[in-house]
This record gives C-alpha cells, sequence and structure tokens, in this order.
C-alpha cells in the first residue's frame, strides 16, 4: 500500500526517489528479475509525469509576498542599522547586543528561519536600548517593518513548500492513480527483495516507509481533504 500521508507535490520527490533507488539497489540482484525492476521504473517515471502534467495545468495561488524583494530589504535594513549602530559616538552599545557575533551582512545571508529570528532578536534589543540609539524610534520601526514582511514570507514558504497549488479535482485524481502505481511497484519489489534473503531493504527505496526520512521536503502530517480550495497550501510546518 502507499502511505496516504503523501500529497500532490510529495508525489515527485517519493517517485523520483524511488526510481533512482530501485535501479540502484534492485538491478542485477536477481538477474530474471530485471525486467520487472525495469518495467516498474518505467511505471514509476509514467506516473510521475502524468502527475507533473497535472499539478502544472492546475492554478497556482497568487505569490502574496515576493520572496526576493523581502531578503534584499532585510539584508538593507541590517547592513544600515549595523553601520549606525558602529556610528554611534562612545559606542553606548556592543554590536553584539544586537546581531550576537555575526556581521549584519553574514546575518543577511543566512536560511529565512534564522534571518527571521535574527530580525526579531535586533528588534527586540533596539526596542530594549532605543534611549541609547540616535534615531532609535525610526529604526525600531525599520526593524519591526522588514520582520513583519520576513515572518509573512517564511509562513508563505512552509505552505509553498508542501504544494504549489490547490488540489482540484484532476490532481486529486490523478494523485489517486500515482498512489496506485507507487502501490503496485512497492509489492514488486518486495517480492524482489524477498527472493535475495533482503527484504528489510524496502524503505532504502520507498522513503514513505522509513523512519527517518532521505527524501529532503516531505511530511508524514495527513494531507487536507482533496477538492477543498487551497488544501495543499496548508502550513505543515
Amino acid at each position: 500500500m502507499a502511505d496516504p500521508h503523501i500529497d500532490g507535490y510529495e508525489t515527485k520527490l517519493y517517485g523520483k526517489f524511488s526510481c533512482e533507488q530501485m535501479a540502484t539497489v534492485c538491478i542485477g540482484k536477481v538477474p530474471s528479475l530485471d525486467s520487472m525492476v525495469q518495467f516498474a521504473i518505467a511505471s514509476q517515471e509514467k506516473a510521475d509525469a502524468d502527475m507533473a502534467s497535472a499539478i502544472a495545468k492546475a492554478p497556482k495561488p497568487a505569490a502574496a509576498v515576493d520572496p526576493a524583494t523581502v531578503l534584499a530589504e532585510a539584508g538593507d535594513v541590517l547592513v544600515r542599522f549595523g553601520s549606525h549602530i558602529d556610528s554611534l559616538k562612545g559606542r553606548p552599545v556592543d554590536p553584539v547586543v544586537f546581531f550576537r557575533g555575526d556581521a549584519p551582512s553574514a546575518l543577511a545571508r543566512r536560511r529565512l528561519t534564522k534571518l527571521t529570528a535574527g530580525v526579531g532578536h535586533a528588534l527586540d534589543a533596539a526596542m530594549k536600548n532605543q534611549a541609547k540609539i540616535r534615531d532609535g524610534a525610526y529604526w525600531i520601526g525599520e526593524l519591526g517593518d522588514v520582520h513583519v514582511k520576513l515572518e509573512a514570507l517564511e509562513k508563505q514558504q512552509r505552505a509553498s513548500k508542501v504544494a504549489q497549488v490547490e488540489m482540484g479535482p484532476e490532481v486529486s485524481a490523478q494523485r489517486e492513480l500515482w498512489l496506485a502505481t507507487y502501490g503496485a511497484n512497492k509489492l514488486l519489489i518486495r517480492g524482489l527483495l524477498a527472493h535475495f534473503g533482503k527484504p528489510e531493504l524496502l524503505p532504502l527505496i520507498f522513503d514513505d516507509l522509513a523512519e527517518v526520512h532521505r527524501v529532503s521536503g516531505v511530511s508524514d502530517a495527513v494531507p487536507p481533504a482533496a477538492g477543498t480550495p487551497g488544501a495543499e497550501t496548508e502550513d505543515r510546518g
């Protein structure tokens, strides 16, 4: 059986991984069954392509936040704020209070989660030390504005990481066909592995069976009900 937790977007991740692993792990182990493995790979690749086509044709939600714009703005604010802190006469506040040892330009290049947390920390520190910062209210406003935008971007990216489209009836129907093919291939490969005494290798081929996923960008959360507008763009963390 295919894992019902696999959503529309994750099909392309699990499908591609299983094809690669079937070729690597299974071909040559039982030579007389190589044609069966090749059939499984071909059928999975077709299911993956059909699923990708259905997703490509589905309407895409409009992005509320432009990542490049927000990240560039965050970097600009951090660097300018860092320069401002360095310019204060007598350095009434050590820059480490705001940036925790990072250069502002280095913080600006952090992954989104760390960047958002870093800007939040700088904002909190600026609020606590406002009296020591020339034009403190202005900089609190700048940091606060960009922090709100980063949080919105973070939420948007968490949602779109799992699924890029609304799961309409066409995508939902194609997902069911994909799951049927993926599940059938599991049964074929399970039999082959049993023939050479390595049934424990199945999770190395079909990553949804693994306790620790090797495929990046997947989740064990149950997908929302198919056909619900925006169903696959729920925040799954």
